[in-house]
């Protein structure tokens, strides 16, 4: 493993590339706050902030450039990629402001009137969608980034660019259409949920937190869903809201009935929590 990324690191400074991290803020431990503490943290953006979603600069992804190509620097990172605390890429020249809007072009994705985060952040998103796509396609994903070392779940997987390019949209996103692994589906949905969470009822979400693991308390939701069939992500909304008011939360009417429909539990839901809010209002 460690000559992997050595080996990698060794050829971006013959290369005379620079390098960058993408972070991902949502891992355990943050990496963001272990680089503030060494002090590493001289160049970067917080791709969230000044964003559409600005209000989410908290969880956002982070690039940083690194002041030289020293393996040793990040090595508390490259020794530890099961935390999957996000990425490596390099560059002939890291314009920060250019991967910033390269970026944020791609992390937006509007489907059927839906808004979703891209989580490129996450190191086995984007080792997923690097392998699946055909290496001509990389400067569409990678655009003006000369190479990527991902973990990508099982071993380190490296990404060479063939042409590092800008690509303003319009641009096509094959990396989308590619289906993902259902334990990556879950994870994507375990974040894009908690990020939905803390930007719509950042409050009630708080008050959560001081009194259980949201990372726990949400997959056990994620399981409730699962058992029902609840797999609409406005089901699956609807019930992380209501859970949120311990009132809600533990009331008789949640418990499915044998002769309904998955379709038929969730609107009877609905209409007992709507009397219920009416009833309080």
């Amino acid at each position: 493993m460690i000559d992997t990324v050595h080996d990698w690191f060794d050829e971006q400074q013959a290369e005379q590339r620079q390098l960058l991290l993408i972070l991902d803020s949502l891992a355990k431990p943050n990496p963001v706050q272990e680089l503030f503490a060494s002090d590493l943290m001289q160049q970067y953006v917080n791709l969230y902030q000044d964003s559409a979603v600005t209000e989410m600069a908290e969880v956002g992804p982070w690039l940083v450039l690194l002041s030289d190509s020293n393996p040793e620097q990040i090595r508390s990172l490259t020794d530890a990629p099961a935390q999957n605390w996000g990425w490596l890429a390099s560059a002939e020249q890291l314009d920060l402001t250019l991967l910033s809007q390269h970026w944020r072009e791609r992390m937006l994705i509007e489907e059927q009137g839906q808004r979703s985060l891209y989580r490129f952040q996450d190191n086995r998103v984007i080792a997923h969608h690097l392998h699946g796509i055909e290496e001509f396609q990389r400067p569409l994903l990678l655009g003006p980034l000369s190479s990527a070392l991902c973990w990508d779940g099982d071993a380190w997987a490296r990404f060479d660019n063939p042409v590092p390019a800008h690509c303003p949209p319009p641009f096509a996103t094959p990396w989308l259409d590619l289906p993902e692994p259902p334990t990556i589906a879950r994870q994507i949905r375990h974040h894009n949920l908690l990020q939905w969470l803390w930007q719509q009822f950042p409050t009630a979400t708080a008050q959560l937190a001081e009194h259980v693991l949201l990372d726990d308390w949400l997959n056990d939701q994620l399981d409730q869903t699962e058992h029902w069939q609840w797999h609409a992500p406005e089901q699956q909304c609807f019930l992380l809201r209501c859970r949120l008011d311990p009132a809600l939360a533990s009331h008789s009417f949640w418990a499915a009935h044998t002769t309904e429909t998955p379709e038929q539990h969730f609107v009877r839901c609905q209409v007992a929590v709507a009397s219920m809010e009416h009833n309080h209002s």
